[in-house]
């Protein structure tokens, strides 16, 4: 009866510890990626100064936008001239993707990614998250601003800071001269079917003698593109210059994110370690210090360090930086590591539900050369094969990275990395025989629990052994506890409890699955790593790589048939416990755990999961039958030993 009070109170001790840990640290919920979808969305929550620049050029810029204090700033610039170039709208098509830019700033308003290349060599394809078999939408990377937020309060991707209030906004409100373009007044689309076309934003004034020019290159056959910035005053090079990336670069077309697909953030790789950066931890007034350093300064045992809300300065060597989300990005490669990197949060409110929710766009400032050296500008999926051919390109420029790294393998990220790959290659194979992803899964799965089945063989029979010997272990324990450590007696049960413990150890159980669970966090990362598992298909599921979509609004078939299979598995699967409640207990507990925590994990993970504990059912099956002796065998007797025949009696002539 103890017992069962034990399990019981673990269990809920369990539940409590998730449903306190969803309470405590709930998942972020992000901005409305569609700004017509939220007609009653609230002005912006402006808890730190935003940038007020208007269309006009004497607008009075704020120093929030540049980050410095007035002691720290240059010296400031006159006032501009007049603006007297006109506004125009350049588009750029290349195979892959399409990005359309604004002459007033030289910044991107749009970047469409097109199609990706397949494993195989083929071409697929890609459309937006928010997409129906009816109602494909394109896959837009770049934030339209949302309702109640001036896009004058944003900063836009290839906007150039510098610390000056005044040329802050001169930069990013002046149009800028436009060469290279196919005319030179007018909007214009710029085709580059192949090789690689350049064009050109200058901008001059001759007040505060300031000139920038930013030259991009796009190249038909890649996701990087090249800009150089030349940025100088009175003839002399600004010594400081930050390119912006986002804000929110990703799919546009999520409007919820959950535990299995991470709203967009910042990524970098500072001092050859990759650190990620959370919208809410750059909203905050305080500096995040890791989860430790965050209890221990909740009970007062570590200070709490300061900074200002919605903008988070970061220490260290920059390599690369950027913005992404799952599985797409916008990460920016300087010629040299740098320092100075800082990202900046805009918060505003919406209205779902009747309930107003905090939402939350962050914002990359790359530290960038300004004597016209290259910066790599990669844009595009966060496939592992794409990422790892953009780092060797990148790599002839002279820039050595590893892009791969801004895949968010999560916890225990080496580990995952090192069996993921394999993985990939392993389903892509089985793919292309069959034609199905979830086909190739499901034979995937097949192979690796048929791999394991030796182990969960020995398993299974140290599992009955634990099961059948568990009555005299628990006669031991009493008698041990009654015992004076002088009885003589004492050490004969002690040797009788290790070799019973021994024969039946039941942690041995636990090593199949201890084993298999690094295979499954693998097969998790590899599914959200590879573009290919992006929407493909199989029976009534629409996207292997996110949740299955509900049935009559409410149900989904295959976390139900996962934790039915779950619950038949373990009622199969033998248990040390000899309690036959408990047994029950842990066998439909555990299960609803995971029901709830696997609710809206990928469909190809639930199908792996789901076609294991039915191969294990299998399995399970068979171990039952051909180890059915062993359960009729006689317990161990008294003494802890097994019954010995008697012995032999000899005869006059052998005596």
């Amino acid at each position: 009866m103890q017992q069962q009070q034990r399990f019981i109170v673990a269990l809920v001790a369990s539940a409590a510890v998730l449903i306190l840990w969803n309470v405590v640290f709930p998942p972020v919920k992000p901005q409305q990626q569609n700004a017509n979808a939220n007609a009653n969305n609230q002005a912006v929550e402006q808890s730190s100064p935003r940038p007020t620049s208007q269309s006009t050029a004497g607008t009075a810029p704020t120093p929030a936008r540049t980050g410095q204090s007035p002691s720290q700033s240059p010296a400031p610039f006159s006032a501009p001239t007049p603006d007297s170039v006109q506004q125009r709208k350049i588009r750029v098509t290349t195979p892959l993707y399409e990005v359309t830019f604004d002459t007033r700033g030289a910044v991107a308003t749009s970047w469409i990614v097109n199609k990706v290349k397949r494993s195989d060599g083929t071409w697929r394809e890609l459309y937006s998250a928010g997409s129906t078999k009816n109602s494909p939408k394109r896959l837009e990377l770049i934030l339209t601003p949302p309702a109640g937020v001036a896009a004058e309060q944003l900063f836009r991707p290839f906007q150039v800071v510098t610390g000056d209030a005044t040329a802050d906004n001169f930069l990013a409100t002046r149009n800028f001269k436009v060469s290279g373009a196919n005319s030179e007044s007018g909007d214009v689309t710029i085709d580059v079917p192949t090789g690689s076309r350049q064009i050109e934003f200058t901008v001059h004034d001759d007040a505060t003698g300031l000139d920038a020019n930013k030259r991009l290159t796009f190249f038909a056959d890649r996701y990087i593109a090249e800009i150089e910035l030349k940025l100088t005053r009175n003839n002399q090079p600004v010594p400081k210059a930050q390119l912006a990336i986002g804000p929110n670069i990703g799919d546009q077309g999520i409007d919820h994110y959950t535990f299995y697909s991470f709203a967009p953030e910042g990524i970098a790789v500072l001092n050859g370690q990759v650190r990620r950066v959370n919208a809410v931890e750059v909203h905050s007034d305080r500096q995040s210090t890791g989860t430790i350093n965050w209890i221990l300064e909740g009970i007062g045992i570590k200070s709490v360090v300061n900074k200002p809300p919605d903008r988070e300065p970061i220490d260290g060597t920059v390599q690369w930086a950027g913005v992404d989300d799952t599985y797409f990005g916008m990460i920016a490669v300087p010629s040299k590591p740098t320092t100075g990197l800082e990202y900046r949060t805009t918060s505003y409110q919406v209205q779902t539900n009747g309930k107003t929710e905090q939402r939350f766009l962050i914002t990359g400032l790359v530290p960038v050369p300004t004597d016209g050296s290259k910066t790599e500008i990669y844009t595009g999926p966060k496939d592992h094969r794409i990422l790892k051919a953009a780092s060797e390109d990148i790599a002839k420029a002279g820039s050595q990275v590893d892009l791969g790294e801004a895949i968010n393998f999560g916890f225990l990220g080496s580990m995952r990395r090192f069996l993921a790959v394999p993985i990939l290659f392993a389903i892509d194979r089985l793919q292309r025989v069959t034609g199905s992803y979830g086909v190739a899964i499901i034979l995937f799965t097949i192979f690796i629990y048929s791999l394991f089945f030796p182990l969960k063989w020995q398993s299974s029979r140290k599992m009955k052994k634990a099961q059948k010997y568990a009555p005299r272990m628990k006669e031991l324990q009493e008698k041990l506890k009654s015992m004076k450590s002088t009885d003589p007696k004492m050490k004969e049960l002690q040797m009788e409890q290790l070799r019973l413990m021994k024969e039946a150890n039941p942690l041995g159980g636990c090593l199949p699955l201890l084993i298999q669970m690094p295979f499954l966090f693998a097969l998790y990362s590899a599914i959200t790593i590879s573009i290919d598992f992006r929407q493909a298909t199989f029976l009534w599921i629409p996207d292997l790589s996110g949740p299955e979509p509900y049935i009559f609004g409410f149900i989904r078939i295959l976390p139900l048939l996962f934790a039915s299979s779950m619950i038949i598995l373990q009622l199969m699967t033998p248990a040390p416990s000899a309690d036959p409640m408990q047994r029950k207990m842990m066998a439909v507990g555990m299960p609803l755990m995971m029901l709830y925590i696997l609710w809206s994990a990928p469909a190809g993970l639930l199908i792996y999961w789901l076609v294991g504990n039915i191969v294990g059912f299998l399995q399970q099956f068979i171990i039952n039958r051909m180890t059915k002796s062993e359960d009729e065998g006689p317990p161990p007797d008294a003494k802890g030993a097994k019954k010995k025949p008697p012995p032999k009696k000899l005869s006059p002539a052998e005596a």
